[in-house]
């Protein structure tokens, strides 16, 4: 057994102990953008699986919950690190698979910034003057103000990007509840002889009906692997970013399920088809007059600002991680003196997508290809949400002997990531290889460039595989890449 090269001080560092798992936690919920997934996604659910909407936000809700358990074993005993997942897969399976996983996030990630950028522009401009929400120009400048905004933020500090989170998830957490009451007692008032009906909670369709609506509420779930890239800034860095993973899964589920629940108590399918581009404006415009109504507006408004921040977060430190590792270019490496952040890193990913926001509004094939890209954009969680849940299976292997390890880290991180295989190939499948291809495109991209660093950097490609050792891990957590095969 050879012993794998310590980590070298003279490496990039960020801040660390920076954020608590309070910080991380809000963090990871904030990702998932709570009202924004709401408001533009249960439509698309309604769409494929009908009033049984809760019922696949509550069983895909376990898969999940299996990959943040999974993303908690792998920081608790591999190690905490800003590249997330990509570190995970290189280190411990395969140093290829690891490369297409962060690229598999950046490109996820930069194609939800391009094209989520623009309902902040709309709900802004709604808010103050619904008249010019159509207007595309000035979509577009409103967009970018509040890109420059965000960027700002993210390359200042992150626990000035904490704090900020805080004001956005509480408001968007508060407002979506409380329109959610509203709703049920609506809903209550005119139908009495029921609120909820418990065939919501069941499925009875087929299953290619099944993977789609999976693949949709997938979406709902995404982004709280956030946190597994804020590793080298958190306290406690082993444990806290891992717990906050699995209490963001699992808020996540009570806002989801609670808000669904409250929706379709209020509306038939057929009304809810009808308003899917917002079906919480439709909501709220019906429960409280002008201009309470408003308040779901700016929730959704602040839910679109913080999923793009926790969109650039992520991005910015996966594209650092793997430049210093030498297979990115390495200016994003560079770390500012004083804040402690991938600086220039985040700026540049802030100015391709600034260009994007208007070629996204101005030209129509970019948009259709941006578009298509984010409503396929599970197929590309699904590939490194699932590939880094087999990672967490394939590291703890040797100590199975421990029913916990058995359990929690190797038999259902295995499961839930072979599900979310499962989904995205089906989806894949019923949709058409057409349908998916902004996507499939996204992720081939990335190809090119690591057969590049692969040429260019092959001493990252050849480092051995990092195998945890034979130990008692209720006692002791192994040093990071302690071993390698």
């Amino acid at each position: 057994m050879a012993h794998a090269a310590p980590e070298s001080s003279s490496k990039p560092r960020l801040m660390a102990n920076a954020l608590g798992v309070f910080d991380n936690s809000v963090i990871g919920i904030a990702s998932t953008a709570p009202a924004y997934s709401i408001a533009t996604g249960i439509g698309g659910l309604v769409a494929a699986v009908g009033v049984a909407s809760p019922a696949l936000l509550f069983y895909n809700f376990f898969p999940m919950l299996g990959i943040a358990i999974g993303f908690y074993f792998l920081n608790r005993y591999y190690g905490p690190n800003a590249g997330g997942c990509y570190t995970w897969v290189s280190a411990t399976m395969n140093r290829y698979l690891g490369y297409m996983t962060g690229w598999a996030i950046i490109a996820a990630d930069v194609v939800f910034l391009v094209a989520g950028a623009v309902p902040a522009g709309v709900y802004t401009l709604d808010f103050f003057n619904p008249a010019l929400a159509n207007n595309v120009l000035l979509v577009s400048l409103v967009s970018a103000i509040w890109f420059i905004l965000i960027t700002a933020i993210v390359t200042r500090g992150i626990q000035i990007t904490a704090r900020f989170q805080w004001v956005l998830l509480l408001l968007e957490y508060l407002v979506v509840l409380a329109f959610s009451v509203l709703a049920f007692a609506r809903g209550l008032a005119e139908h009495p002889g029921y609120l909820i009906r418990w065939s919501w909670f069941t499925f009875h369709g087929n299953f290619a009906t099944f993977a789609g609506g999976a693949t949709v509420a997938i979406f709902f779930y995404w982004g709280f692997d956030t946190i597994t890239n804020l590793g080298e800034e958190s306290k406690e860095a082993r444990t806290n970013p891992g717990v906050a993973g699995i209490i963001s899964t699992i808020a996540l589920l009570i806002i989801f399920v609670v808000a669904t629940l409250a929706i379709q108590s209020m509306l038939p399918v057929s009304v809810i088809n009808k308003n899917s581009a917002d079906v919480l404006d439709y909501i709220a415009s019906h429960l409280a007059p002008r201009p309470w109504n408003y308040f779901m507006v700016l929730a959704v408004l602040s839910s679109t600002v913080a999923t793009l921040e926790t969109s650039l977060l992520p991005t910015a430190r996966v594209t650092f991680d793997m430049a210093r590792d030498r297979v990115f270019p390495s200016i994003f490496a560079a770390v500012h003196k004083r804040w402690l952040t991938p600086w220039i890193g985040t700026l540049i990913i802030g100015a391709v997508c600034f260009g994007g926001i208007f070629l996204m509004n101005l030209v129509s094939s970019v948009s259709t290809f941006l578009n298509g890209a984010v409503n396929n954009v599970g197929i590309l969680v699904a590939y490194y949400y699932g590939i880094t849940a087999w990672a967490s299976a394939w590291y703890l292997r040797r100590n199975l002997n421990n029913w916990k390890v058995l359990v929690f880290g190797f038999i259902i991180p295995l499961l839930s990531g072979a599900f979310l295989f499962l989904m995205g190939v089906e989806t894949v499948l019923q949709d058409g290889f057409s349908s998916a291809l902004p996507a499939v495109i996204s992720f081939v991209i990335g190809i090119p460039l690591m057969l590049y660093y692969a040429w260019k950097s092959r001493e990252f490609f050849r480092l051995p595989i990092v195998q945890l050792p034979r130990t008692n891990l209720n006692e002791v957590a192994p040093d990071p890449e302690e071993s390698a095969v």
